[in-house]
Formats: C-alpha cells, structure tokens, sequence
C-alpha cells in the first residue's frame, strides 16, 4: 500500500487553526518543519499561526518547558540545510568524478582488472583519512 503521508496530514490539518511541529531539535529538524508547511500551505496560509517544539529530551519537564516557550520556525536553519545538500551534492559529483578517474588504475590492478567505477562521497572524507592513515601505518610497521 502507497504511504499517504502528505494527503495524511492535510486530512489532520484540515479544520485546524494551530500548526505546532514537534520535530528534531536541529537543522535537518526545522528543515523538515518547513517542508511540512509547506504541503499545508493552503490551510495555514500565514505564519502568525505556526509554532515549532524546541526540546532535547523525551521527559516531562521538557515536553512542558517546549510546550510553554513554543517558537516560530526558523528559515535560515531550514535554507542552511537546503544550501548544505547543494554543496554535498555539488562538491560530491564533482569529487566522486576526479577520485573515480584518478584511482581507478589503482583499484583495477590490486582488485580487478574489469573495475568499470569507483564512487566516493564527501561525508566520507574522515573515514577515508583513517583508513589510508592506518594503511600508511601497517605498511610503514617494522617488526622489531
């Protein structure tokens, strides 16, 4: 069966004159506070009645303490996380391309010779500095 998120939400909306959003407290959180807006746009055609929880803990005192101080939802967080996924996008075609090119000679002679694509990703940059800096670390090892 076909998720129904988006007509969900408009059926729940629909006769309501309050938006509150209980979402991560971060970007990607608020990001998603937005894109909720906006699939409710039509019933809530003004932001003077939208709200966003902001909470770190599922406890009482929390829940209270962010139902009692409820915010408006903060655009530039979502746009940060809009512009982010640009970039990781971007950066990470542009970057799959020059490593795939660059070892894939490499990868082709220790692994198959056949080896038509190596990929790569951006967020795996860290990963990748500990691995080649452990492979430089055993390949330098002497036994004493």
């Amino acid at each position: 069966q076909k998720c129904r998120v988006v007509e969900h939400l408009r059926e729940e909306a629909d006769g309501c004159d309050y938006l509150a959003l209980w979402l991560d407290c971060d970007r990607e959180g608020e990001n998603i506070c937005f894109e909720v807006i906006s699939v409710l746009r039509e019933t809530f055609t003004s932001e003077s009645n939208i709200y966003r929880a902001k909470f770190s803990a599922i406890t009482a005192p929390e829940i209270t303490n962010a139902w009692r101080n409820m915010v408006k939802p903060d655009i530039n967080l979502s746009l940060a996380v809009d512009a982010r996924q640009e970039l990781d996008l971007k950066i990470g075609v542009a970057f799959t391309r020059y490593l795939s090119r660059y070892f894939r000679p490499m990868a082709q002679e220790k692994f198959d010779p056949e080896l038509r694509l190596l990929s790569y990703g951006p967020c795996q940059s860290p990963t990748l500095w500990f691995c080649i800096q452990r492979h430089d670390e055993i390949c330098a090892f002497q036994p004493q």
